[in-house]
């Protein structure tokens, strides 16, 4: 079983803790009075194990067992791998994920896909299961940011703060920070991403992601987040801000100009740490 810590490791207020020394409990005085089948050695049996000690006329299939079909006897003595039946069953009822194409809005030539929580900072996060979510970097910063060599990412294990600055991007012999948006234990790396930069650049918001985070307090989080209507008025005051400072360095737009008010491309005209402060929200 792996599952991370989400109580920091105050294990009397953790609800799976408490489930697992009622079971050992329960299974400890089922033993003491010989209520439980015992494996030669003396442990307590497996689900398998138990099954195993039953008449063979009498074993149910595991998949009977775990409601998925009527009653059927298993003739595979438990390993399923040869049963031709499981197999079958496998094939035909396993459940396929299915990948739908993002909807993804332009907001003055930036994209911004809907059902995603946005930081100031400009990073992202879209909800995965239960309190682990995904973190990204959105198509904004990254137009701002330009040519990007590398990223430098927190280690699986490590625990972070809403707000701070523990993820880096760099850019030649430069180096930015980035917030991050939510609080929890970093719980995995994109490797991919990490070791390709034009695969974050190329798809921010899919395989682009960075990293997994086992949320803390994700419901507070998304507080200080914007989603939906709200993130796509904050763009727009991005766009404008970063026009009117563009406007007032003086400098003509570059040829990555498209009109109808949005932003010309990189590179910008304004110093690469004042970039940083104004619209990443770096020290």
């Amino acid at each position: 079983m792996n599952k991370l810590c989400d109580k920091s490791h105050r294990c009397d207020e953790c609800p799976l803790d408490s489930a697992l020394k009622d079971a050992a409990e329960k299974n400890r005085t089922a033993r003491r009075q010989g209520k439980i089948p015992l494996t030669p050695n003396g442990r307590i049996a497996y689900t398998r194990e138990r099954l195993k000690m039953l008449p063979d006329g009498e074993r149910p299939c595991l998949l009977y067992a775990n409601g998925l079909i009527d009653y059927k006897l298993c003739c595979s003595n438990y390993e399923c791998v040869f049963c031709e039946f499981d197999r079958y069953f496998t094939e035909q009822y396993q459940v396929h994920a299915v990948v739908r194409p993002l909807d993804i809005m332009n907001i003055r030539g930036f994209r911004l896909p809907q059902g995603y929580y946005y930081h100031l900072g400009h990073t992202w996060v879209r909800i995965e299961e239960k309190a682990e979510v995904c973190v990204g970097i959105d198509d904004f910063a990254l137009r701002l940011i330009g040519s990007i060599d590398g990223f430098e990412l927190p280690f699986v294990g490590h625990e972070i703060q809403q707000g701070q600055d523990v993820f880096h991007v760099y850019r030649r012999n430069q180096k930015m920070a980035l917030q991050m948006p939510v609080s929890g234990i970093v719980s995995a790396i994109n490797l991919a991403a990490k070791e390709k930069s034009a695969l974050v650049i190329d798809d921010p918001y899919a395989s682009g992601w960075l990293f997994k985070v086992q949320t803390s307090n994700l419901r507070q989080d998304l507080k200080n987040l914007t989603i939906g209507s709200e993130s796509v008025d904050w763009l727009n005051r991005e766009v404008d801000r970063l026009n009117h400072e563009v406007a007032s360095i003086g400098e003509p737009p570059s040829d990555g100009a498209t009109g109808n008010n949005e932003v010309p491309g990189p590179p910008w005209p304004i110093d690469w740490e004042r970039l940083g402060r104004l619209f990443l929200h770096t020290a």
